[in-house]
């Protein structure tokens, strides 16, 4: 019999996936935060009474320091994970609305002490090579399916 949850936990976010000149602008995730090291795109939670579009905005100025435009929404995802914590067993669901955005130049994160802690832009060869976060993997799929 499977563990019984003790505790959900349910997070809304909302990412860009940028690709230009066969570039994607990946984001490092910071030390301590569960991924730490691995790439991720560009974005992050919606907070309380905030339009997706706009927390997809903040998170990728936050991360990147460049604006972007959104081209679409590329869709919207579902992940579920259950981890054993302290002995419990604790659910976790995140919804990833996902947007298709154009943007340009120089990427720097402009968020002190947040969860990222470099950004860049990286071939999409090079990112096979890379530890990188299933969402980068389903959103490269998604943009596919787009075109």
């Amino acid at each position: 019999m499977a563990d019984e949850l003790v505790e959900k936990r349910q997070r809304l976010s909302a990412y860009a996936v940028i690709v230009k000149d066969g570039q994607i602008l990946l984001a490092r995730i910071a030390g301590g935060y569960p991924g730490a090291g691995s790439w991720t795109l560009p974005g992050g939670g919606v907070d309380w009474g905030e339009h997706p579009d706009a927390a997809m905005h903040r998170e990728l100025y936050e991360e990147t320091g460049l604006a972007g435009e959104v081209i679409s929404l590329l869709g919207v995802d579902s992940l579920r994970l259950e981890r054993k914590r302290n002995g419990r067993m604790i659910g976790f669901h995140a919804v990833r609305i996902i947007y298709h955005v154009d943007a340009a130049g120089d990427p720097m994160v402009t968020e002190t002490d947040g969860s990222v802690s470099e950004s860049r832009w990286m071939s999409l060869d090079e990112v096979t090579q890379v530890p990188t976060v299933e969402l980068v993997t389903r959103a490269l799929e998604m943009l596919a399916a787009q075109a």
